[in-house]
């Protein structure tokens, strides 16, 4: 052993507070860990291979890990707050309960890892592979996750207001009772997500696909769909006010008995096929919109604009239209609120 590293690790042993200033390297890293040394930070330990070693409660605040392999190690309760990850490896690390606070994990490889209970606030983790991740009861938020693979991720009880989603691909993730309010989800991959519960107030969904998901119940007042892929969603008993909601793709929507009020704008909309039964649509601008074959059964439109929208083949048994706007209205085959059919 060299003699500067022997005078390292007398003085380290002497003084267990002292922080190592000359470069370090993996294998001198876990030694130093097994003699019962946990400060490590502000320590360079980029492109190191520390795989499957046993980390917990290790102090890395600010070290410099970028592109280093930490696939399987235990890193559990440490402090890797500020600490510099880009293009880490983790593949199937633990890191329960680690604080990463401000750490820049952009383009890192986070599959298969367990973050559960960890603090990310404010983490840079833009375009990172988090596929199959668990992140349950994570603290997310305002943290940049624009462009990640959320695919499979478990984000239940997860913080995330205030987070950069744009981009992300969450398709098929459990989001149920997720606080997402002021989130940008714009562009994100929402496809058969479960959001039911969830809290999306003045969250950005604008381009989102949110195809079959799963809104039921979900508080979603001030949220931007502007251009969003709603096909197929289910929106029953959600709370939808004053949202952004121009130029939708709706067909298959399932928003029965929601109260759709307050000038709620769904302007050149498409809604061919929605159950949009029981809805209160008052005051609502559905102007040049598309509702082919789209169930309005008992629906409340009072005061709308309906302006050259086409109902061809709807149902509107029971729909109040009392003082609507519906000049050049398109109602050929529909079933009247009376019952008759249109010519």
């Amino acid at each position: 052993m060299s003699t500067l590293i022997e005078n390292l690790l007398i003085g380290t042993m002497s003084n267990p507070g002292l922080i190592k200033t000359a470069p370090m390297d993996a294998q001198e890293l876990i030694w130093l860990y097994g003699q019962g040394q946990r400060d490590f930070s502000r320590q360079d330990l980029q492109s190191e291979d520390i795989i499957q070693a046993i980390l917990t409660e290790a102090n890395l605040s600010r070290t410099a890990l970028d592109w280093a392999n930490l696939s399987g190690t235990d890193l559990s309760r440490a402090n890797l707050n500020r600490a510099d990850l880009i293009h880490a490896k983790l593949i199937s690390a633990k890191l329960v309960g680690v604080d990463l606070t401000g750490a820049d994990l952009s383009h890192a490889d986070l599959s298969w890892v367990n973050l559960e209970g960890s603090t990310l606030i404010s983490a840079n983790l833009s375009n990172a592979n988090l596929r199959q991740t668990n992140l349950t009861n994570a603290d997310l938020r305002s943290a940049n996750l624009s462009g990640a693979n959320l695919s499979g991720a478990n984000l239940s009880g997860a913080k995330l207001s205030r987070a950069d989603l744009s981009e992300a691909d969450l398709s098929g993730v459990d989001l149920s009772g997720a606080n997402l309010s002021r989130a940008d989800l714009s562009e994100a991959d929402l496809m058969e997500v479960d959001l039911s519960y969830s809290n999306l107030y003045k969250a950005d969904l604008s381009e989102s696909k949110l195809r079959n998901s799963d809104l039921e119940e979900a508080f979603l007042q001030g949220a931007n769909f502007s251009r969003a892929n709603l096909k197929g969603a289910d929106l029953s008993r959600a709370v939808l006010r004053e949202n952004t909601l121009s130029l939708l793709t709706l067909s298959e929507f399932n928003v029965q008995s929601v109260n759709l009020s307050n000038e709620i704008d769904l302007s050149s909309a498409n809604l061919r096929g929605c159950n949009l039964r029981g809805a209160i649509l008052r005051h609502a601008n559905l102007g040049y919109g598309l509702l082919h074959k789209t169930n309005l059964i008992d629906a409340i439109l009072r005061e709308a604009n309906m302006i050259d929208a086409s109902l061809r083949g709807g149902d509107l048994r029971g729909a109040k239209f009392r003082n609507s706007n519906i000049n050049a209205i398109n109602l050929m085959e529909a079933i009247m609120p009376d019952g008759s059919i249109h010519p």
